[in-house]
């Protein structure tokens, strides 16, 4: 398959409507347990091998939506219901950091801004009415919340060029087969 270029820039985002949809872009989302992480004891007068459980505080940043729609809506009903409350969701770093940190060079970053080149990531380019910065998904690194986390917190949604361009990123990722992003179908209402 020849290389597929990503969609323009000016594609990738816009607002449809309350529900979330698969590909939403969340701020100040909890991204991670701390590393190293601290204990605490959830009896601190219980014997050895008590509960123990991870305490923050937590990383918070971006992070897009990947369950898929389908999965989150309450079928049969026209009410504004989910099915479940759980949400997996993508970490996502800005450009600026990944390249502060070495992991993109000028090279790969030509390659991510062209043809979302990078089997591991997703490019998602700036929008500046949300502050949002030229970012990268990374697919590989995923969180997974309660519903109630994420709520209110949506910045933007994908727009149906973009919906067709992470589809196709996560067939990529978790497969390695290339498909073009037209046969992708993603459900926008």
């Amino acid at each position: 398959m020849r290389k597929q270029e990503r969609p323009q820039d000016a594609l990738y985002y816009e607002t449809r409507h309350l529900f979330m949809s698969q590909g939403d872009v969340f701020r100040d989302v909890p991204l991670s347990y701390p590393l190293p992480p601290r204990e605490i004891v959830y009896d601190p007068d219980a014997p050895t091998g008590a509960r123990q459980f991870l305490a923050g505080p937590f990383e918070t940043g971006y992070a897009m939506l990947l369950t898929p729609t389908c999965s989150m809506r309450a079928q049969q009903t026209t009410e504004a219901t989910y099915a479940h409350p759980v949400r997996v969701l993508a970490v996502i770093r800005s450009v600026t950091e990944l390249i502060d940190c070495g992991l993109f060079t000028p090279d790969r970053l030509g390659l991510l801004r062209k043809y979302d080149g990078l089997n591991n990531y997703m490019h998602l380019p700036a929008l500046d009415a949300a502050d949002f910065p030229e970012s990268v998904a990374l697919l590989y690194m995923t969180v997974i919340l309660h519903h109630d986390i994420i709520e209110g917190q949506r910045i933007t949604q994908l727009a149906y060029p973009a919906a067709q361009q992470m589809q196709r990123k996560l067939v990529l990722f978790s497969s390695g087969l290339p498909v073009d992003r037209n046969e992708f179908k993603p459900p926008m209402d």
